[in-house]
């Protein structure tokens, strides 16, 4: 008798315990599916929210970006992106890729992407149009979960994986002083995954946007510029900043997120070629009195930088 209410115990919290494992994975791979990672260095790559940049400078470039949220917390998000683009067919097209992971304690995301994009020229102005296509791999390390009787079979080698594709489009009008954006670049959901592993919950991501180039004098011009981010179900984010450029070389800058926290953007020209970049979010939040900042820097590297056409910033 004991040891029947013993094995109906033991088979009751096992269950339990793989419950609320899958209800706190299926959290959490949801929350990242909704929110792909918004950076403070996408007003110096347009290509990570639209792939409507790809190319429109004129000359090709690329960036290394590592990024390092609530650095306090073990666990904490970290991400890291590799991305490169440039214009070919007489700057009439673009084209470029990307390569993203982004790491939150047991859950992380693996995107590999492309973008291509077709300049119109209109005199004055060019309009823009850009499509994206590329997989994201969702995993879920189970097995790195700490529990109180680690020998036992049911906890060994669990691991959740799920291989999705996604695909997204994006527009942009550029005039000399100012510019628009609108993309979409997670516009395609999915609700299988390709290997039939878990298929998490996506959302959609909606982004505008918008920023002028004021030239002050000679050597210094100031550039307001917004960025509107909406997905279902989840609260919008609207980020207003305001960047002072001096000599063509040196960027200082500030933001603010709704509801989020004050960023302080940096950039510096090193050369020709080479130029470096840090940003600071300050957290308004409850969360900021334990949860340390969080850092980004990014090394970007401009290859033919005589072909870079004058665009406001932000582009």
């Amino acid at each position: 008798m004991y040891q029947s209410e013993h094995s109906l115990k033991t088979m009751l919290s096992r269950s339990l315990f793989v419950a609320a494992i899958g209800m706190f994975v299926g959290m959490t791979l949801s929350v990242q599916a909704q929110q792909d990672v918004l950076t403070g260095q996408y007003l110096f790559n347009g290509t990570l929210i639209n792939p409507a940049y790809a190319g429109a400078s004129g000359q090709w470039e690329a960036m290394a970006m590592q990024r390092l949220q609530w650095v306090e917390f073990d666990g904490a998000p970290d991400t890291g992106i590799l991305s490169a683009h440039g214009a070919i067919a007489n700057r009439e097209l673009g084209v470029g890729g990307l390569i993203a992971l982004d790491a939150v304690g047991i859950t992380s995301t693996f995107e590999v992407a492309g973008n291509v994009a077709y300049h119109l020229d209109m005199g004055n102005s060019d309009l823009s149009f850009g499509l994206r296509g590329g997989l994201l791999q969702y995993r879920a390390r189970l097995h790195e979960i700490d529990v109180i009787n680690p020998a036992d079979p049911v906890y060994q080698g669990t691991q959740l994986s799920a291989w999705v594709p996604r695909f997204g489009f994006g527009a942009l009008f550029r005039h000399k002083q100012w510019f628009v954006g609108f993309s979409a670049p997670m516009l395609f959901v999915f609700d299988k995954a390709l290997d039939g592993g878990i298929s998490p919950y996506y959302r959609n991501h909606m982004y505008a946007q918008g920023g002028m180039n004021l030239r002050a004098n000679s050597w210094l011009s100031l550039s307001p510029s917004v960025l509107f981010r909406s997905t279902p179900d989840v609260p919008s984010i609207l980020d207003l900043n305001l960047v002072a450029t001096v000599s063509d070389a040196y960027t200082l800058g500030i933001g603010y997120r709704t509801g989020s926290s004050f960023v302080l953007i940096t950039q510096c020209q090193l050369n020709r070629q080479f130029r470096i970049g840090y940003t600071r979010d300050f957290t308004t939040t409850d969360i900021r009195t334990f949860a340390g900042g969080t850092h980004e820097i990014v090394l970007g590297w401009e290859l033919n930088p005589r072909a870079k056409q004058e665009m406001p910033f932000g582009m």
